[in-house]
């Protein structure tokens, strides 16, 4: 078994409303998750789930989907990848287990943040 660093596009209800107002350029935001898995394509398409899964906790109210935004998962190297000063905000599971989504996304990013600047 190997570990995979998955990548993930999603984008939130705010951000798209201030993008629909042209308040801002772009609304789309990323995220990672450590995925255990025998098969790098195996990571990947529990990656897509998780994905379509936390854009629908997200944006509840939305009737398109993930996919429908042209969104995708992507294989991300973590040896000298640029996110690893954020690796420890990044959930770690195995084919099948489901993150906790509410230490996903924008806010649970900005509120990792703020608790690695007070320490």
């Amino acid at each position: 078994m190997s570990v995979y660093l998955v990548g993930i596009m999603y984008h939130d209800t705010e951000s798209y409303r201030r993008w629909n107002k042209g308040l801002t350029e772009d609304y789309e935001l990323s995220t990672g998750i450590f995925i255990t898995a025998e098969f790098e394509g195996e990571a990947l398409a529990w990656g897509n789930q998780i994905s379509a899964m936390l854009f629908k906790k997200i944006n509840p109210d939305e009737s398109a989907d993930w996919k429908s935004f042209g969104y995708d998962s992507w294989i991300e190297n973590i040896e000298g990848g640029c996110w690893k000063q954020n690796y420890g905000c990044f959930q770690s599971v195995k084919i099948g287990e489901l993150p906790n989504f509410d230490l996903m996304g924008d806010d649970a990013y900005e509120k990792w943040l703020s608790a690695r600047k007070v320490n």
